[in-house]
């Protein structure tokens, strides 16, 4: 088996790709928010005329001082040069403080919403991918923020480009070897700067995974799942020894990097700061001892104007980096909406389940070391009604081979039929919908009872579903019983009023969860993934017998760890290594007396000891 979430190909990061993927993020902004672009133009031409007018009133002002102009003229120029300050500062405060917020939001819903989409499509076996789910992780948790980002930098850099053009203009007029001069200085900081951006790309790199780290420890410690288990083990110790080892790690990685990035920025610093600043000043302070024919005014304003032009073209520079960096961060993002899933089919008119097939199946996880098959060579026979027991012991391979019944994966060798046809030709999303299942560790989340149930929204013509699954689940009672009945929330995260459920009544939630799916299809498929594992045995014998009078029609597959649960099952299989190495019913497993028998007799005997 293979995905699509391995390494991309290798290309050269130019300026066109750079273009290319903030081009590409940025067509997100025109799609959710269609003004946006013309908002940041708008701030981007007034900013840049703020601080041309800025150079040209200072000349002005000193030149009319030394000729004696009007003092009338002057109070004019001050007055259109503080008119239109004030009039960009009202737009820029509505843009910062009203427009921004709003777009940003709805930036915000439009991204995440469809990387949530994206997420829930992406093949199971990205998860075992660590450079595909590091990916993955960066663009959930950046994605919209990044693109606000790159849109603020936009207006920044055209507004340098404008001012810059213009500044550079005037300041060739006034002072052409001092143009010349913060050119090329500011072109050799342009390449120290890109040799310093990929230096802070890698370092950045190499610090996720730490991070990752420190993060998982610093989560544990106020997460309350783990407040019980930290204070009755020696687990909170070792979580805190880890903590520090992978502390040592991140400064290690910071000093790897340290005294060539240290180097390189004071390199930058002399060039593009130190030299320009002193030598620009320097050379204008003795042309105007010199030269009768410079004006105060004209070296004030090229004073003025070389500040404006090297911190301009510096800052282009900067900005340039900062559009590298965003095109680095947009390649991962590519990466997980190009995504396309291997595990996908064409039929989404799925009949009702008559007869499973498996034939021949190997399998073997995606990115595991060695590449070992979990499961080999599995094949067997599942007809419409019939219960399924699959048993054995951790590691066995059960849990596996339910993740390719449910289409999690495919099998890398042989087949598994519904009805006769590849379970391959079938659309995911829509064969799912014909199964309903409880995995080993079911999830309650925040929200209503019935939306539990029915995992989505609750409608009034649901309700009876709602009931009859929670009365096949046996858990109809306690939900009466509760203060708003099948709408009262689960969990307090969202609700004070909430209910918090035991373990047992979580469990049972998230069987009926599985029997909403198929009480209202004909020829639906059931399967449990340790259903019980919660429940005291008198508990569980009720919900056993509660599931086999509701599921009486239904195609039932259960995992069982208490044999005592499989007595029931028309046919059980015993699993071991990855094998399957004995099928048939309970009295003729036991009569066989292999594996199956053995593990039998040794629970018998646990209980009877227990009890």
């Amino acid at each position: 088996m293979s995905t699509q979430a391995s390494t991309p190909k290798k290309e050269r990061h130019g300026m066109i790709r750079v273009f290319k993927n903030c081009w590409f993020l940025a067509r997100y902004a025109f799609r959710y928010t269609p003004s946006y672009i013309f908002v940041v133009l708008c701030e981007a031409i007034g900013r840049a005329g703020d601080h041309i007018l800025g150079v040209l009133f200072l000349k002005y002002l000193f030149d009319a001082i030394e000729r004696g102009a009007p003092y009338t003229h002057v109070l004019a120029a001050v007055a259109i040069v503080g008119g239109y300050s004030i009039l960009f500062e009202l737009f820029n405060k509505w843009r910062l403080e009203v427009y921004n917020p709003r777009t940003n939001l709805k930036l915000h819903e439009g991204m995440q919403n469809e990387l949530y989409r994206r997420a829930r499509a992406l093949d199971l076996a990205c998860y075992d991918d660590p450079a595909f789910y590091d990916d993955f992780v960066w663009a959930m948790r950046e994605a919209d923020g990044r693109l606000i980002k790159i849109f603020s930098d936009l207006s920044l850099f055209l507004n340098r480009i404008i001012c810059s053009a213009v500044v550079l203009g005037l300041l060739v007029v006034m002072e052409p070897v001092v143009a010349a001069v913060l050119l090329v200085t500011v072109l050799l900081g342009l390449w120290l700067k890109a040799v310093i951006n990929r230096l802070c790309f890698e370092r950045t790199r190499d610090l996720t995974l730490v991070g990752r780290k420190l993060s998982y420890i610093g989560r544990i410690f106020y997460m309350p799942d783990h407040a019980k288990e930290l204070r009755l083990g020696g687990m909170a110790e070792t979580l805190i020894d880890r903590y520090g080892e992978a502390t040592e790690e991140k400064i290690g990685i910071i000093r790897k990097y340290e005294n060539r990035l240290m180097w390189l920025l004071l390199a930058s610093h002399l060039l593009t700061t130190t030299m320009p600043q002193a030598g620009v000043v320097g050379y204008l302070v003795v042309r105007y001892v010199t030269d009768p024919t410079l004006t105060l005014g004209t070296l004030s304003a090229s004073i003025t104007a070389t500040f404006k032009l090297y911190w301009t073209l510096d800052d282009i520079g900067n900005y340039l980096t900062k559009f590298n960096e965003h095109s680095l961060y947009i390649e991962k993002f590519k990466r997980f909406l190009d995504y396309e899933p291997s595990v996908r089919g064409e039929l989404t008119d799925v009949p009702p389940i008559e007869h499973l097939a498996v034939r021949d199946v190997t399998f073997r996880y995606p990115f595991t070391e060695g590449g070992e098959p979990t499961l080999r060579r599995i094949s067997l026979n599942i007809r419409r009604g019939e219960k399924i027991a699959f048993v054995g012991y951790n590691g066995a391979g059960k849990t596996t081979l339910i993740k390719l019944l449910l289409r999690l994966y495919d099998p890398t060798e042989g087949e598994i039929l519904i009805n006769g046809r590849s379970l391959r030709d079938l659309d995911p999303e829509a064969y799912r919908r014909a199964v309903g299942v409880v995995f080993q560790d079911y999830k309650v989340f925040a929200a209503t009872v019935a939306e539990n149930v029915l995992a989505g929204d609750f409608t009034p013509d649901r309700e009876q579903t709602v009931t009859d699954a929670l009365r096949a689940a046996s858990l109809e009672e306690k939900v009466a019983s509760l203060p708003k009945g099948i709408a009262t929330p689960l969990t307090r995260e969202f609700d004070k009023k909430g209910t918090g459920l035991s373990g047992g009544e979580a469990q049972k939630v998230a069987i009926a969860r599985a029997f909403a799916r198929v009480l209202d299809r004909e020829g639906g498929l059931l399967i449990m993934d340790e259903p019980s594992s919660a429940l005291d045995p008198i508990a569980e014998y009720e919900l056993n017998r509660s599931i086999m009078e509701n599921a009486a029609d239904r195609t039932v597959i259960f995992i069982s760890h208490r044999l005592s649960t499989t007595r029931m099952a028309d046919r059980i299989y015993m699993f071991d290594g990855g094998t399957l190495i004995e099928s048939g019913s309970h009295d003729e497993l036991m009569a066989q007396n292999g594996k199956y028998a053995e593990m039998y007799r040794v629970q018998a005997k646990k209980y009877r000891e227990e009890w």
